[in-house]
């Protein structure tokens, strides 16, 4: 982290994007400079704990009532990749408008298609409404509190549909001054969800610190230009170098170094 700061513009320093959830493609958040003054940024940061574990709980849950066999963990993994799949075959089809939850009621009836029977409809509720109660990195809300702190207007960017992510910011005790969907449009990576948070600031993509909770967030708020830094915290390798985020760390008080 040497030399970070120092390479920051004023701007970038004044604003920022945060994730919420470590889940991919379900990272929400925002900062922004206070509106009036000449100087805004942005950053990004993910918040919220794994969708997965959540996910497994739900999942042994509905096994447990069943009395059917089956590996929670296992099934948690499995919804995981086909919702990630789901996004990036919509985005690439390009249909119909981005809806995350028809994307995880999707994806869930995939992954449980052999229980007999049926996943029904009330089982199915209760599996999404897991997504919507993701607890946070227990790091979260010490770093949010001390960038309350900063002149900046914190919001979200995220895949999650607004009813979602207003029922998860909403139990953290930091409050968020924008919460900006991908609903309706494209999910992310797609430029144009990078485009929507500029033109949801106001602000050029120079003038942008994206931190991004995911691999494909970080590559493709770096590919749309935008400065990035990506929470890494599975210590994963960069997919493609011509994406590499221009910071890497471990955790959110790696953000909290760069801003200061």
């Amino acid at each position: 982290m040497a030399g970070v700061r120092d390479r920051l513009t004023a701007r970038q320093r004044d604003c920022a994007t945060a994730s919420v959830y470590d889940a991919p493609e379900m990272n929400p958040a925002l900062m922004r400079g206070n509106p009036g003054t000449r100087e805004q940024g942005n950053k990004g940061t993910d918040l919220l704990g794994a969708g997965h574990g959540h996910s497994r709980e739900a999942l042994r849950a509905l096994l447990q009532t069943r009395g059917t066999g089956g590996d929670p963990a296992a099934l948690a993994r499995v919804w995981r990749q086909r919702h990630m799949e789901y996004l990036l075959i919509a985005n690439s089809l390009d249909r119909e408008p981005a809806r995350n939850r028809t994307a995880l009621e999707a994806s869930a009836r995939h992954t449980l298609a052999a229980l007999r029977p049926p996943l029904s409809r009330d089982e199915l509720s209760h599996l999404i409404d897991a997504w919507e109660t993701l607890p946070p990195w227990p790091d979260t809300v010490r770093v949010l509190t001390q960038v309350r702190r900063l002149p900046v207007i914190l919001g979200t960017l995220s895949n999650g549909d607004a009813d979602m992510l207003e029922a998860l910011l909403g139990r953290l005790p930091v409050a968020f001054d924008r919460i900006i969907s991908t609903e309706g449009g494209k999910f992310k990576p797609h430029p144009s969800v990078y485009a929507k948070a500029l033109h949801a600031l106001g602000v050029d993509r120079d003038d942008l610190l994206h931190i991004a909770g995911s691999a494909t967030d970080a590559a493709g708020a770096t590919a749309f230009g935008i400065r990035t830094v990506w929470v890494n915290r599975s210590g994963s390798a960069v997919l493609d170098p011509r994406f590499a985020p221009a910071h890497d760390v471990k955790d959110l008080n790696g953000v909290l170094e760069i801003l200061d």
